[in-house]
Order: structure tokens, then C-alpha cells, then sequence
């Protein structure tokens, strides 16, 4: 009986297996388009001198290709402002650390269009690309809101909470300050603080102090919601000694609605709750375009930046049940 179980279970298995065909999903072809990725700020450099301000330009690719995705390098890039000002863009090869080799070296995968300078308040900027083969792009104008008030930061100690799925510990959290007047859209970064020795000249060793953004991106807006149901918290638990700040960006109504709507893809699911997934229209038309398939992909973004104190996480926290 055993013997004949196991005769059973072998062609079972013989069958299942070979049940299997190939399919060959015919998609259609979609010619390579342009690709902007931009994030232009108010904030000048971490040296209080004039910010360097970046653009990459890419191209798309078919879905199943894994190679790189080929970097414009020839292309005509200009900021314009109201005023009309028009600053040029220069496209730059970057220097990466190359561990391999111990020393910086040229990586022509994150080439991109530099420009050193401070965006005025008040005034509004655009993106102009011309691209080798001479098709033209314009952004929508954007202005960079002269918003003087930072969030209120703080820590807190909270015990675990299994309903939420939150961990024991010290948690970042911010206090926006609305004002009734004006539409204003709101997103927030928690950044963190750290410092090495440079020891690249034995006799005269450098304390060298850096920040690098530190969580995804919070969402509030004083005509969408009220500070008590805001994003206020950072879902990160934080170490003591350590230290933190929060970069508030002020930014235009289009880019909130793209910000959220591309977070929301990128954390969906696929359930039968999550929301049925929409087109992230880029703000970068073809000029002489006919349809929305013309524009280009992603986006090209301006925001005036507040920063809150640093703050050093402290045993002396408060605890919240």
C-alpha cells in the first residue's frame, strides 16, 4: 500500500511539472521618451555660499530591459525666471569614491546639468530643454514661497504599540505652524547628523560634520487638512546621542498632488483595498505637442526650504503610553 502511495505521489508530481507553457506577452512598442528629474531649492549650500543646483535628464526604456538608462549628455538647459533672467545649465560628469581603486573617479552614469545659484523669494522659475534632435520641453512655472515659519521639533517616548505595529522607543516628531491666510502645501524630511575624522593628513586630522536625508517624505497642507491630523511623526525609531533636524519644503499645488499620488503607487499593494493606479503626468510639456504622450516623464520641482533647531536625542524624554 505504502509503495503504491509513493507510485501515486511520483506521477502527481510528473504531471504538475509538466504542465507548464510558455507565454509570450506581446506589449506594445513605445518609442524612448525624456525623463526630468529635478529638485531645485531656496537652500543655499551647506557653506552658506551659492547651491548648487542639479537636473538630470535620462531617457526611458522598454520595461523588461535591465541595462541603464542612457543619459542626455547634449542637451540645451536653461532656467528662466519672471523677471526674464535665463541662467544656462552645464552638463557635469560627477566624481564618485571608487573603493576599488581608493580614489574618486568619473561615473558617467550620474551625469547631470549644474548650476550655481541661490533662487530668489518670490519670484517664478521655469525649465527649458532642447534636446540634440531639437525637440523642445517647458515646465510650468513655480514659485518659490517666501514662508518664514519652521515646524516646532521634538522627541518622544513611546512603549510599543502592536495595533500600529510600533516599536518601543524614541520617535521625531514636528509641530507645523499654519497660517490662516494663502494656500500652502507642505512636505517634511527628517535629516540626520554624523561626523568622522579626516585622517588624509596624518599631522593635521579634520572633524568633519555631514547630513543625509534620513526618512521618506511627509505630507501636510493648511487647505487639505488641519495640524492635528498633519503627518507629524517620522515612523523611525531613533538612538540616543544621536541628532536631528526636519527641512520643511514649501512647494506648488502640482507638485503635492504628483508627490503623494507617486508615494501612494509605490507603496501599493495590489489588494483588493488599495486604489486603482493612475498616470503620474509629468509637468515638463513638449512645446508643439499634441497629446499627453508627447510631455516628457517625471518632474521638475521648486520649493523654499525652512529648517527647524537640531535636536539631540535624550533619555530625558517623556514618555507616552
Amino acid at each position: 500500500m505504502q509503495r503504491k502511495y509513493i507510485h501515486l505521489v511520483v506521477l502527481a508530481f510528473i504531471i504538475l511539472t509538466g504542465c507548464e507553457k510558455q507565454i509570450e506577452l506581446d506589449l506594445p512598442s513605445v518609442g524612448s521618451k525624456l525623463v526630468v528629474d529635478g529638485w531645485l531649492s531656496s537652500e543655499p549650500d551647506e557653506d552658506g555660499g551659492e547651491r548648487l543646483q542639479k537636473v538630470r535628464l535620462t531617457q526611458s526604456i522598454p520595461y523588461f530591459e535591465t541595462k541603464d538608462y542612457p543619459v542626455v549628455k547634449d542637451a540645451q538647459v536653461i532656467l528662466k525666471d519672471n523677471k526674464g533672467n535665463a541662467f544656462s545649465m552645464t552638463y557635469t560628469v560627477p566624481l564618485v569614491y571608487d573603493p576599488n581603486l581608493g580614489k574618486e573617479v568619473a561615473d558617467e552614469k550620474k551625469g547631470r546639468y549644474e548650476l550655481r545659484k541661490n533662487l530668489e523669494m518670490n519670484t517664478s522659475y521655469t525649465l527649458y530643454i532642447k534636446t540634440a534632435d531639437g525637440q523642445e520641453y517647458e515646465s510650468t512655472s513655480q514659485e518659490v514661497t517666501d514662508y518664514i515659519y519652521a515646524p516646532k521639533i521634538f522627541v518622544e517616548y513611546r512603549d510599543a504599540n502592536s495595533s500600529i505595529d510600533e516599536d518601543e522607543g524614541y520617535y521625531v516628531n514636528f509641530e507645523p505652524k499654519y497660517v490662516d491666510e494663502g494656500d500652502f502645501y507642505f512636505c517634511w524630511e527628517l535629516y540626520k547628523i554624523e561626523s568622522y575624522t579626516d585622517w588624509s593628513d596624518p599631522e593635521n586630522p579634520k572633524e568633519v560634520t555631514y547630513s543625509y536625508s534620513y526618512s521618506n517624505l511627509l505630507f501636510g497642507s493648511n487647505v487639505y487638512t488641519s495640524v492635528g491630523e498633519s503627518e507629524t511623526q517620522f515612523d523611525l525609531n531613533v538612538m540616543q546621542g544621536e541628532r536631528y533636524f526636519i527641512k520643511q519644503h514649501v512647494i506648488a499645488r502640482g507638485v503635492y498632488d504628483f508627490l503623494r499620488l507617486a508615494e501612494e503607487q509605490r507603496d501599493n499593494e495590489g489588494t483588493q483595498f488599495s486604489p486603482p493606479p493612475a498616470p503620474l503626468r509629468s509637468n515638463v510639456k513638449r512645446i508643439g505637442g499634441k497629446t499627453l504622450d508627447d510631455d516628457a516623464l517625471g518632474y521638475f520641482i521648486i520649493s523654499s526650504v525652512q529648517r527647524t533647531d537640531i535636536i539631540t536625542i535624550s533619555e530625558s524624554v517623556k514618555a507616552i503610553n
